[in-house]
């Protein structure tokens, strides 16, 4: 039993595979070269779109067929336009048939969303540093037949923060970046945790995420690439209220001095206290000194005049 066709065969599923779908100027276009077909040892009868009187032209090296969007059976819905790649072959008795599509760019709209918890529900604008926040990358109306992927994003902080990378090629930049799972619907997500180690801290910044739009099906041709911007408000951490994520440089200088402050005052305190509460025993001994007679010799007044006392030592005399 045969279960491969022989190599001289025609494969109709792989010549409906090499039909490419081009979409441009309110019109779609299909294109099938003849090298291909040729290679597959297929012959070709006609290549038409659902109505069969929008044929396909021979230019030499291939065939194309062209449309406008309102012509040659096209379905138009919010989002898509739809139509019937239609191929007979010497080899087959009925036709090969393939959907194909073209997005409706006209009526897509492409929106980054910024949320200040994982379930994604409290929408936003603002950030403050050393909290995380949640991005999400949607297109409206959804496309159930092509992917949304997200390619890059970054936060421009303007001249005194510079270009914050979060997402090059399609990966995470960073420790403080996370790719999540996307929503139900498809839609990527990511979180990122921002960090200023410099002040003055910006005020605003402009989130920039580039995104594609590809068939989960078919040919690649047909990847649609949007850039979409968002503007963030920048808060200043409350010095006070320090997190658990990180404390910024502000809040760092301000602990750091208050440290100091309170051990310093704290060792004046405690040497003042032991200063004034030692035992009599280990004073300095109080040596009252009558006036000397006159009748008294100089050495005596010499030796009086030599008595020293100081906080860390004890004179006595003979």
């Amino acid at each position: 039993i045969q279960t491969t066709p022989p190599k001289d065969t025609c494969s109709p599923e792989l010549l409906m595979s090499l039909i490419q779908t081009k979409c441009a100027d309110h019109a779609m276009t299909l294109v099938l070269k003849k090298e291909l077909v040729a290679h597959l040892k297929c012959t070709i009868t006609g290549l038409t779109f659902w109505d069969p009187s929008c044929e396909a032209e021979d230019r030499g090296d291939k065939f194309v067929l062209r449309s406008a969007y309102s012509s040659c059976g096209m379905q138009v819905s919010a989002s898509m336009i739809s139509n019937e790649a239609v191929v007979n072959i010497l080899s087959s008795s009925s036709p090969q048939r393939k959907k194909v599509h073209c997005l409706n760019m006209d009526s897509l709209s492409f929106q980054l969303g910024l949320y200040l918890s994982p379930h994604f529900l409290q929408a936003s604008n603002t950030i403050e540093p050393g909290q995380q926040s949640f991005v999400q990358v949607r297109v409206s109306p959804s496309v159930s037949e092509f992917l949304l992927r997200l390619d890059s994003c970054h936060l421009d902080l303007g001249p005194e923060g510079g270009t914050v990378e979060l997402i090059q090629g399609r990966a995470a930049k960073g420790n403080c970046v996370s790719l999540l799972s996307p929503s139900p619907e498809g839609d990527p997500r990511f979180s990122f945790l921002l960090h200023f180690y410099t002040v003055p801290i910006p005020k605003t910044g402009t989130l920039s995420c580039t995104v594609a739009l590809r068939p989960k099906t078919g040919s690649q041709d047909q990847e649609v690439h949007r850039t979409v911007f968002m503007r963030l408000n920048i808060i200043s951490p409350d010095l006070s209220g320090c997190t658990s994520k990180g404390l910024v440089l502000p809040a760092v200088l301000g602990i750091t001095f208050g440290a100091f402050l309170i051990g310093a005052l704290l060792a004046a305190a405690l040497w003042y206290i032991y200063s004034h509460t030692r035992s009599p025993s280990k004073r300095e001994p109080v040596v009252a000194v009558a006036a000397p007679a006159s009748s008294e010799s100089s050495s005596t007044n010499h030796s009086i005049g030599s008595t020293q006392s100081t906080p860390c030592s004890t004179s006595s005399m003979a």
